[in-house]
């Protein structure tokens, strides 16, 4: 498989938030800079505190994708959200029964077992540039610089398979929410996309290196599948759209994170050690 596009953004932002110096350093890891029409791209981030006080990030990811993270426009645009919105959204977290815990000077923090979604915040259009935000709560932003991503008409798109919870079937219920995988290639990258049987948004799932042999099959007649790509295997999550069990090179996410988590652990133990010794 050919190497894949990678985008690493490091920013810091410095303004005052009770009366301390508030200064963030991340890196945000986009796995690919190009996205189709309708793409809800995804990513991960690694938040560094380099300010002089600790500042409260949500405990669980869903809760800090809900209530913290967000990407907006580079004026700041929300299509509509008020700061009122904002400020309900982030009160959410605790109002259903979330938790904060706070980020120590010098020390990292990164979020596993989610995909975070970046979508770009305009038009569709050959490029697009937003920024990657963090809400800290009464209005305060923590914004990175600008991330560019191309949109591009794609070369091919193949379906490949209509996934369902097959046991909610069994049992007849209403409602049942059925997707279609389909196979994106753009030059010579091969992306696996999860989409609405009848129209909407894209969710890329991971890359693959082969075209007309993906193959999927129901793993627990349920909500879990195993994708064939070739000879190799994984088992896929239709409702997290993650890949759950399977090669580094298709599970780039998991791998991305397993490998941060490593060195987080690492600068978080000696910055500790550090304040330990002081």
């Amino acid at each position: 498989m050919k190497k894949r596009c990678v985008m690493i953004v490091l920013f810091t932002c410095i303004a005052p938030l009770l009366l301390a110096e508030t200064n963030a350093l991340i890196e945000v890891k986009l796995f690919k800079t190009w996205v189709i029409k309708g793409e809800w791209n995804f990513g991960n981030l690694v938040i560094q505190n380099t300010g002089t006080e600790p500042f409260l990030l949500a405990s669980a990811p869903e809760d800090f994708e809900m209530g913290q993270l967000d990407t907006r426009s580079l004026d700041n645009n929300r299509g509509g959200e008020t700061p009122s919105m904002r400020e309900e959204l982030y009160r959410l977290i605790t109002d259903e029964g979330g938790k904060f815990v706070p980020l120590s000077v010098g020390e990292k923090c990164v979020y596993a077992g989610r995909k975070f979604h970046l979508p770009q915040r305009s038009s569709f259009s050959e490029t697009m540039r937003f920024k990657v935000s963090v809400y800290l709560g009464n209005g305060f932003w923590l914004d990175s610089e600008a991330l560019t991503v191309s949109g591009v008409i794609p070369d091919s798109e193949e379906y490949v398979a209509t996934i369902t919870n097959n046991k909610f079937i069994k049992q007849k219920k209403i409602g049942v929410d059925h997707w279609k995988l389909v196979l994106i290639t753009y030059k010579e990258e091969r992306w696996l996309y999860k989409t609405s049987i009848t129209g909407g948004g894209y969710y890329p799932v991971c890359p693959v290196s082969l075209g007309n042999k993906i193959r999927v099959e129901p793993h627990n007649d349920a909500e879990l599948f195993r994708i064939w790509d070739g000879d190799k295997s994984m088992i896929y999550n239709m409702y997290s759209n993650m890949i759950v069990e399977g090669p580094d090179e298709n599970d780039v996410l998991g791998k991305w994170t397993r490998d941060k988590k490593k060195e987080v652990q690492a600068h978080n133990d000696e910055v500790r050690r550090k304040k330990g010794a002081q």
